[in-house]
């Protein structure tokens, strides 16, 4: 396994990043022996880095993955994440205000079994909270020892840069993959020249990227990508969008054409994809989620090689 440097943390990452919304249950039908088997399976091939939020399955992931992980929690980068919070019925909001952060961090750490998180990350922007109010409150986390690095994910540029005027940003999670490349364009470049670590998720769009779907696949109303599960996605809405209409059956097209590429390589379109990603300078790990091991040991093939330079313009091309 790679290892790459965060930002100007002294965090090393693990290029491949185990992502931990799955053992929510917001995936369809997921078993906690299954995700503990695939967390254990990640820590066995040297994933080191385990991301999760405690948004996901309202706490649920969190208690899952100190499970898996047990007595081999220092040798890990645990990194959550807090913004979304949740009422008695379960209906979510944006909330990075000081008393949401201070009383959720509380909630994590005793979920994950843990006196420290080594990467908080807010993980959407709240438009009714000023952002010096949410940074001073990780600023004091990362004092208290709580936190050890402080993180952003879903932010643009210009809220990055409000943010950084009060405390250091070390990391952006934002969604990356062949089929949405929006970030390209001013986000990773200011990463790249503020030495911001960037932890893509979706590398594989959400199993689109398999090469495992065809034009009849339906998903359960408990899994996301059928669109019924959240009754305002909000800005969640582009991701849903990959799985329906015109949109999807388009998507299906550029996979088969992936798919040649990958077969040179030995590789399937999926370990493809997670290779572009990789590939790109700015990245530091590509997370990937996974219900059971077998998933995560093809994942993992998506690490560790290069493509030629021709085959990156076809891909490019494709894409």
């Amino acid at each position: 396994m790679e290892y790459r440097k965060l930002g100007n943390s002294d965090l090393k990452l693990s290029a491949i990043g185990f992502g931990c919304w799955a053992m929510g249950g917001s995936w369809g039908e997921t078993e906690d022996k299954e995700s503990i088997a695939a967390a254990r399976r990640a820590l066995d091939l040297g994933i080191n880095f385990f991301d999760t939020a405690d948004i996901y399955g309202f706490g649920h992931s969190e208690k899952v993955l100190a499970e898996a992980l047990g007595s081999r929690r220092k040798d890990v980068i645990i990194a959550t994440k807090v913004g979304l919070a949740w009422d008695e019925h379960g209906c979510m909001f944006l909330s990075s205000t000081r008393h949401h952060i201070m009383s959720a961090v509380e909630a994590s750490l005793r979920r994950l079994k843990t006196d420290y998180i080594d990467l908080y990350q807010v993980h959407w922007p709240d438009y009714h909270t000023y952002f010096e109010v949410t940074m001073r409150a990780m600023d004091d986390l990362v004092t208290s020892g709580k936190v050890r690095y402080v993180g952003v994910s879903n932010f643009t540029v210009k809220q990055m840069k409000e943010c950084m005027k009060i405390r250091p940003i070390i990391s952006l999670q934002p969604p990356y993959n062949l089929l949405m490349r929006d970030i390209e364009k001013d986000l990773l470049p200011f990463c790249l020249k503020n030495g911001i670590g960037v932890v893509a998720y979706g590398p594989l769009a959400y199993g689109l990227l398999t090469g495992k779907f065809a034009k009849d696949t339906k998903f359960p109303k408990n899994d996301w990508r059928s669109g019924e599960l959240f009754p305002d996605p909000g800005g969640w809405q582009p991701h849903i969008d990959l799985f329906h209409g015109k949109q999807f059956r388009r998507n299906l097209k550029i996979v088969e054409k992936l798919e040649k590429i990958a077969s040179r390589y030995g590789k399937t379109v999926g370990q493809l994809s997670v290779a572009w990603v990789l590939s790109n300078p700015a990245i530091t790990s590509a997370i990937v989620g996974a219900k059971r091991p077998s998933q995560l040991e093809e994942n993992v093939g998506g690490a560790g090689w290069k493509f030629s330079k021709e085959d990156l313009l076809a891909i490019d091309k494709i894409a």
